[in-house]
């Protein structure tokens, strides 16, 4: 996932303007909603935040695509040896896994 791009159904502002009606509260929607790329990692949903240039991605096409380039690559060399079924395999556990709860609270012993 891109470093500053958001994975929702609805813009922050969106939700700010209908939870609190104004499009101000965008942060508050974001933060609550979870959906910037480091909360989505930090769940599990994002295998990695790729960098992107100073401003943002539309602000240099060109080192993005590099930025871009440089993960994919990285991401096949970790996936090109494994075998389709393994592969499938972990994706499927992968998808299983949403949602479940992790307690991760210490032991209290």
């Amino acid at each position: 996932m891109l470093q500053y791009a958001v994975y929702s159904v609805i813009s922050p502002e969106g939700c700010a303007s209908i939870l609190w009606k104004t499009s101000e509260k965008a942060q508050d929607a974001a933060d609550a909603m979870g959906i910037t790329a480091h909360r989505l990692k930090a769940l599990g949903l994002v295998d990695k935040i790729v960098n992107e240039p100073v401003g943002g991605a539309h602000r240099d096409h060109k080192q993005m695509a590099a930025f871009l380039k440089r993960a994919l690559n990285d991401a096949w060399r970790q996936l090109a040896d494994l075998k389709v079924r393994e592969l499938l395999d972990r994706r499927y556990e992968r998808l299983q896994s949403y949602g479940r709860f992790t307690d991760t609270k210490a032991d209290a012993a």
